[in-house]
């Protein structure tokens, strides 16, 4: 029998080097190599091999019992392992739990790993005074205690969530993204919202997320009580119609209101204002042909009382870095503008805005933290931009009238 092979696959399987048992795997194989010197091997079967490699050469026991307490790389290592004995329960059947939420066949609640479930048997683990032989026996220890908490049902999943548990909170974030997408499509959008579902899915998506959390760990508002996991299900249902509809009102009809507005303006002969302002998206490559408009801006004649007038002339100012008023609109604010002209010129969205301001993956908490403040920030800087220049329009009134 092949030695070198049958330790290359144990280290493939348990990662002996990364965990520290064995400085160079090599080193490891050649003492056993060397035992030939002393004993056949050939004669030994693969049992006996790896009982003499774990016992002898590498003090496998000894590493465990002064090791686990402090090993870092340990530790990480069994967490993974305990995920991929979660993922064999997850194959014996679909559990209560993830039934009920009609859950993603790629996703489970019932068999996720949790954080806090791994911290307390890995402390049973410290503390046992059980002697580990091999991995093999490591593993079959936290295969019974993962036994003992899975799979999840309702009582327990919320506790998690009460508990703030980051891996139970990140399978429940792409469970709303999935449930939420779902609600958009089926309840909320229609034909004339076509242009905003993507927008709205995300942004519903991401509010329902923050919403639950509030529930659920801070405890603000009204906490609800969730009797079986139909009922969790339901009220994440009804609070993402909700969150749908404002948005579909703040997008879209705002757009069509818009869209009615312009009309009559133009019917009348007026001229045409393509540019929302406060809450409504800047339209950054709105026409530029009004000449006339434009030199207005210039002189900042416009009508201060005009929201669309407003945010016409910044788009104007944004869309010409020579223009005079750029430098005193944008002072403090560069990094802010740019997101907005990637977001309303670049069409990007806010996903590619903020991986583009990372040079590493970041974890998927900052990232949907990251991608909540570029929302709120997209908004803000409309609003700013909107109101310093009515300061600086104001400012070149009191210039204009000193003596």
């Amino acid at each position: 029998m092949n030695v070198s092979e049958i330790i290359q696959k144990e280290e493939e399987k348990h990662q002996l080097v990364r965990i520290g048992v064995v400085a160079r795997l090599q080193d490891a194989i050649d003492m056993l190599e060397a035992t030939r010197l002393i004993k056949d091997l050939n004669n030994w079967n693969k049992n006996s091999i790896l009982r003499y490699f774990y016992g002898t050469v590498v003090k496998y026991a000894s590493f465990i019992a002064r090791e686990k307490a402090t090993n870092q790389m340990l530790k990480k290592a069994l967490f993974r392992k305990s995920s991929v004995l979660l993922q064999g329960f997850r194959e014996k059947g679909t559990a209560l739990i993830d039934k009920e939420l009609k859950i993603d066949s790629r996703l489970t609640v019932a068999f996720h790993i949790s954080d806090n479930i791994f911290e307390s048997i890995y402390s049973s683990f410290c503390i046992s005074s059980q002697t580990f032989e091999n991995p093999e026996e490591t593993c079959s220890f936290f295969l019974q205690e993962l036994q003992k908490y899975y799979p999840l049902y309702i009582k327990e999943y919320i506790e998690l969530l009460e508990q703030n548990d980051a891996e139970i909170w990140d399978v429940t974030c792409r469970y709303l993204q999935q449930l939420s997408y779902y609600v958009v499509s089926h309840h909320t959008i229609t034909c004339d919202a076509t242009g905003y579902h993507e927008i709205i899915c995300d942004e519903t998506w991401s509010k329902a997320y923050e919403v639950l959390k509030k529930r659920i760990v801070e405890k603000e508002g009204n906490v609800p009580s969730f009797q079986t996991a139909k009922d969790f299900r339901n009220y994440m249902i009804k609070t993402c119609r909700y969150l749908a509809d404002n948005f579909y009102k703040k997008y879209v009809k705002k757009e069509i209101v818009l869209d009615d507005l312009l009309t009559e303006l133009q019917d009348d002969e007026t001229e045409e204002i393509v540019m929302e302002a406060d809450n409504l998206s800047f339209d950054m490559e709105a026409s530029v042909e009004n000449e006339h408009f434009e030199n207005d801006v210039k002189e900042l004649e416009i009508d201060a009382g005009n929201p669309y007038e407003v945010a016409y002339a910044v788009s104007i100012i944004l869309l010409n870095k020579e223009h005079v008023l750029y430098q005193p609109l944008v002072q403090g604010l560069e990094d802010k503008v740019e997101l907005l002209i990637n977001k309303a010129v670049n069409d990007m969205s806010y996903q590619e805005i903020v991986a583009a301001s990372y040079d590493n993956p970041p974890d998927d908490d900052e990232f949907r933290r990251a991608v909540t403040k570029a929302r709120k920030d997209y908004e803000r800087i409309r609003k700013t931009l909107s109101g310093r220049l009515l300061e600086l329009i104001e400012k070149r009134k009191k210039c204009h009238i000193r003596p």
